[in-house]
């Protein structure tokens, strides 16, 4: 089938993580109860922060209650400990982005599963080699779910970007790490494939 737009996911396909540290860098701080990290992709607080329904301040409220985070731990140690398995862009990841766009034609996104901290930390820090201090210059749009109020793998999140630029399902390409996301797209009707950080993604070079 044509392609004519790719949508990426951002976290362990464009981004590397390491899955582990925040867990640490919490218990560091003196956490009791870590097992609400643990079920990050159901944690109540969690996709409340990440589709937008509840602010930082209410975010950084109830997860300090539920893991047992101490008193004395500021908002600056907690945002350090939430941002800690946020690492860094691969070489040549984001600069992908553009020649997809430019020498490709492709129309090229980003749908993220995301929350308005770790946004911001990823501008500030993770951005900074590229010398940017914002995903939108490498996409034409970026989907962040706290702004759009829908978390993948929900159809009205893929549903969102596609009534949002006008495209069809069919002719568009998901990327993504997590596999119930790559079949949430597929009942949708896009077209999609599982890859993570480590794929080469050269084979986008070849036109659909």
């Amino acid at each position: 089938m044509i392609v004519k737009n790719i949508i990426f996911d951002l976290d362990n396909v464009l981004l590397r993580l390491d899955s582990s540290a925040t867990a640490k860098k919490f218990q560091a701080l003196g956490a009791t109860d870590l097992g609400p990290l643990s079920q990050y992709s159901h944690s109540t607080p969690i996709v409340g922060f990440e589709t937008g329904k509840i602010s930082a301040r209410e975010f950084r409220s109830t997860i300090r209650s539920s893991i047992g985070l101490p008193a004395s731990v500021t908002d600056e140690q907690f945002d350090e400990a939430w941002n800690a398995a946020l690492l860094d862009f691969p070489k040549g990841r984001l600069e992908l982005m553009r020649t997809l766009k430019k020498d490709f034609g492709y129309n090229v996104y980003l749908l993220s599963n995301t929350n308005a901290i770790h946004v911001e930390y990823i501008n500030k820090v993770c951005l900074k080699d590229s010398k940017q201090d914002s995903l939108d210059v490498f996409f034409d749009k970026v989907y962040h779910s706290h702004e759009i109020g829908h978390r993948k793998p929900s159809r009205e999140a893929f549903e969102h970007v596609l009534k949002d630029q006008g495209i069809n399902g069919s002719e568009t390409l998901f990327l993504d790490d997590m596999p119930d996301y790559v079949d949430a797209a597929k009942t949708c009707g896009l077209q999609a494939a599982q890859v993570d950080v480590e794929t080469d993604l050269g084979f986008l070079q070849l036109r659909f």
